[in-house]
């Protein structure tokens, strides 16, 4: 007996939200019981590209095939009906979701009407993107209407591939937005502030990618608690948040170029720091990190212009430094610190004060090694009292000296409590991105001299025993 389809339609709900959208679809053909929870189900998720099939030329295409138009006119006809539906019969819309790939802007007038229709509907949570191929999508997006910015009942409003802009006298009624997420998005600074100033229960800000922005200023959001912002195409000169609850700040730019002024001086909430790009420099670390008495995690990456990290934290649990490629100095004064994460080319000089730590290690060398370098990172793992991963990325060379390392008796260690990096070593593996007839070349069925594996880009895995 089929106890399930008992249970009222608010549970039954409850658990389809779980489910991916085309099993929700399928959920229809079980039963008429079925049909009927499906039709009443509050959250509408339309993504065309899941539906279409297409390739991505075909999607991308200004040029679309008079069938590719077929499929997406009749896919916007689902659309419609689907909303309308929703809206005669006043079932409650929880979640709108909507993504679209269009060959032009002509069927734009059904986007401007579902955007009316949802915001009429008292849609909690509103998701919309539009992809466009080529230069549309960033000279001529679509225009988001602006009843989108009047929705009195939206608690997450993320946007994607659109330009938004609203005259001076329009009176934004975003009072409930928690989560504002714009993704290549083109907005000016003034509009910006507008909607922040406006809806003072954010807590979650997220700008992936957008452009038009120039001077980003986030301030006086009581409940705001996280913030990111994500750049490759535009330039922004400086980016100012003050929130004393700000928990978790993140702030990334590609372009090797852009150097903004980054200030979040007045958060002194902060508990998780993630910064990358050419405006991250050693003084800004030092000035930055002491700022804040309470973070427990920083992550630095793809930062060209550092070369020195020194970072002296009491409450510091957590940090992550990558593809930093011209780092050549490390100095850690973190007694608290739990877990550290070293990604690069370059071996640096390190002075580690951080007795508990689980250290994870990653070198990616592209040069022929020599001694000294084997060396030098010799010196630095000794540094690391609890290394538990160790992987390193080489031309075969002299990868030989770094497999002696394991599988010899050790006695440098065994009056202290903490040993070093090399006891308790499992096994060394080496692997060749060249098919060759082993693959992977166990170091147990080595000899104890040389070995031959195919010429070409080789790696090596360390594995310990905890």
């Amino acid at each position: 007996m089929d106890h399930i389809s008992r249970f009222p339609d608010g549970v039954l709900h409850h658990i389809l939200s779980f489910l991916p959208t085309k099993d929700v679809l399928r959920t229809s053909i079980l039963s008429k019981r079925w049909k009927l929870v499906l039709d009443t189900y509050p959250i509408l998720d339309f993504s065309w590209g899941d539906c279409a099939g297409q390739s991505s030329d075909a999607m991308y295409s200004e040029n679309a095939s008079d069938e590719y138009r077929q499929m997406l006119t009749k896919f916007m006809n689902y659309v419609d009906t689907s909303i309308f539906r929703f809206c005669k019969y006043k079932f409650s819309m929880q979640k709108f979701k909507l993504f679209l790939v269009l060959p032009d802007l002509e069927l734009s007038s059904h986007l401007d009407k579902w955007v009316q229709k949802v915001i009429e509907n008292g849609a909690k949570e509103v998701d919309f993107g539009i992809d466009l191929p080529g230069y549309l999508h960033f000279k001529k997006p679509y225009s988001m209407p602006d009843a989108i910015f009047a929705a009195k009942s939206v608690t997450v409003l993320k946007l994607f591939g659109c330009n938004v802009k609203l005259e001076e006298s329009f009176c934004i009624k975003l009072h409930s937005l928690q989560k504002l997420a714009l993704k290549e998005v083109q907005m000016d600074d003034h509009l910006l502030r507008r909607i922040v100033t406006c809806c003072p229960l954010i807590e979650d800000i997220s700008l992936r990618f957008c452009w038009g922005l120039k001077k980003i200023q986030v301030f006086e959001l009581l409940r705001l608690k996280k913030f990111e912002i994500y750049s490759h195409l535009s330039k922004p000169e400086s980016v100012e948040i003050k929130s004393p609850s700000l928990e978790s700040f993140h702030c990334s730019f590609t372009v090797r170029s852009v150097k903004p002024i980054v200030s979040v001086d007045a958060c002194q909430g902060l508990k998780s720091l993630i910064l990358s790009g050419s405006f991250v420099t050693e003084l800004l670390l030092q000035d930055l990190v002491p700022k804040f008495h309470v973070l427990e995690s920083l992550r630095v990456g793809d930062c060209p212009v550092l070369k020195k990290v020194k970072i002296s934290s009491w409450r510091l649990k957590s940090l992550e430094i990558h593809s930093c490629e011209n780092i050549m100095d490390i100095e850690i004064n973190t007694p608290n610190l739990l877990s550290c994460k070293y990604c690069g080319s370059v071996v640096p000089v390190s002075l580690i004060n951080a007795p508990s730590c689980h250290w994870q290690v990653e070198f990616s060398l592209m040069n022929t090694l020599d001694i000294l370098w084997y060396m030098t990172l010799k010196e630095f793992l000794a540094k690391l009292n609890q290394l538990v991963y160790l992987h390193v990325y080489v031309y075969l060379t002299t990868i030989m000296y770094l497999c002696g390392f394991s599988k010899r008796a050790l006695s440098c260690c065994n009056h202290r409590k903490v040993k070093c990096w090399r006891h308790d070593l499992k096994e060394v593996k080496l692997g060749s991105f060249v098919e060759s007839a082993d693959g992977m070349v166990d170091y147990n069925r080595m000899t104890s001299s040389f070995f031959w594996l195919v010429k070409g880009h080789t790696h090596c895995k360390m594995e310990w025993e905890l």
